[in-house]
């Protein structure tokens, strides 16, 4: 080990999928929460600052699939670098309260992330090729501990120091962040090669969107995502249309939000263990407790916090599972950290653009008609289309190979 070595290589790189995965959601997840406050200093209504949790989804659309031609002109390391710095740039920029700084700042913020939810798939793979599972594991954890640590921080920090100290704390996670990447990228080799050709790179054979075995991975991927982003947005509205009170909502919420956690401990590295039966097994018993979920909305016209619980923690359930499931098989169903950013650039595309539509189309229905079953019926058979993309995705034994 060099004298100027503090850490164990293999301790800075699982700090680093630590570090990462707690900047994935928070910089996007945070603002809403403070959009009164926001609006108040930018005189603008809150409403038009709905394009700030807009623009990250965007930026998911419209840069997933290219992601990885990213990975390939700079090679693992310093896309990483790079995507990184976009995110601590977007977050600096949002310091600047006017309306051009926090749109353009959100943008650089969403072309970070977006780019890093195709890397970190690749990252596991390519120096964790041996305990894919656990350091999934510990990367989906992180994002979600993020995620809540900002949810449940920024109410007193608001009140103690005002939302500008939470937007400095949103600056300061992604410069630590970016810090230690830097220093730990000083310690490991690059895993992805730069001089490869871009006929070997889009080589016919290994074509990824006329691949018929990558759509279920996109299927399954969007499924999920939709299911979650309309569970987020409606959810609490459905709720009080059928007179369950404001405090056992958030009750309920907070469970919605929680309920992953338990699972990505288990699940990836469960999965990456398992024989092809098995995984089949796992896949079946989750879909039997999201079609219990789906089912359970045919009969919702209740007050009982009991059946909205229920409810809201199956539907919790389905899309961690399927995503958890999803991002584990993105590395064990590939061959390189190149392949791995392909797939999962693909699928996260893809799965974005289908979950962009959700949340609109089921407030185009639940408007028209909160009881009707039209969106229960729609619903029920998307969550049997990813029971059955999951099932093709495990019958795969290689994503390039037969």
């Amino acid at each position: 080990m060099s004298k100027k070595q503090v850490l164990p290589t293999g301790i800075a790189l699982a700090a680093s999928v630590m570090l990462i995965g707690l900047i994935m959601r928070s910089p996007i997840t945070t603002l809403p929460l403070m959009l009164s406050q926001i609006s108040q200093e930018l005189g603008v209504p809150s409403g038009q600052l709905g394009i700030l949790t807009t623009i990250p989804l965007v930026m998911f659309l419209l840069i997933s699939n290219f992601a990885s031609k990213t990975m390939a002109v700079f090679g693992l390391k310093k896309a990483l670098f790079l995507s990184i710095a976009s995110i601590f740039l977007g977050t600096a920029l949002r310091l600047v309260v006017t309306m051009p700084t926090m749109l353009l700042g959100t943008v650089f913020v969403g072309i970070g992330i977006a780019h890093l939810n195709v890397f970190m798939p690749s990252f596991v793979a390519a120096y964790f090729s041996h305990k894919v599972g656990v350091y999934t594991s510990l990367y989906s954890l992180t994002i979600m501990v993020g995620s809540a640590a900002f949810s449940l921080l920024t109410a007193p920090v608001v009140e103690t120091f005002g939302w500008h100290a939470v937007m400095w704390l949103l600056v300061l996670l992604p410069a630590i962040v970016l810090g230690f990447w830097f220093y730990t990228a000083r310690l490991v080799p690059e895993k992805v090669k730069t001089t490869a050709t871009e006929k070997q790179v889009i080589a016919p054979k290994k074509r990824i969107w006329t691949n018929v075995r990558a759509w279920p991975f996109l299927i399954v991927f969007g499924v999920q995502a939709t299911i979650n982003y309309t569970g987020v947005a409606w959810l609490p509205t459905m709720m009080a249309h059928h007179h369950v009170s404001a405090g056992a909502i958030s009750v309920i919420m907070s469970f919605y939000s929680f309920i992953g956690m338990p699972i990505s401990i288990i699940v990836p590295n469960i999965l990456v263990h398992m024989r092809r039966r098995g995984t089949m097994m796992a896949i079946a018993i989750a879909g039997v407790l999201s079609l219990a979920g789906a089912i359970m909305l045919f009969n919702q016209d209740t007050s009982s916090p009991a059946y909205w619980w229920t409810l809201t923690v199956l539907i919790g359930f389905a899309t961690s599972f399927f995503f958890l499931y999803t991002m584990t098989m993105f590395a064990a169903k590939t061959d390189s950290p190149v392949e791995t950013a392909r797939l999962s650039g693909m699928a996260q595309a893809g799965g974005y653009f289908m979950s962009a539509f959700g949340p609109m189309l089921y407030g185009m229905a639940f408007t028209a008609n909160p009881a009707g079953e039209i969106q229960n019926i729609v619903y029920l058979i998307l969550v049997v289309l990813m029971i059955a993309a999951a099932l093709l995705m495990a019958a795969t034994k290689h994503l390039f190979k037969a």
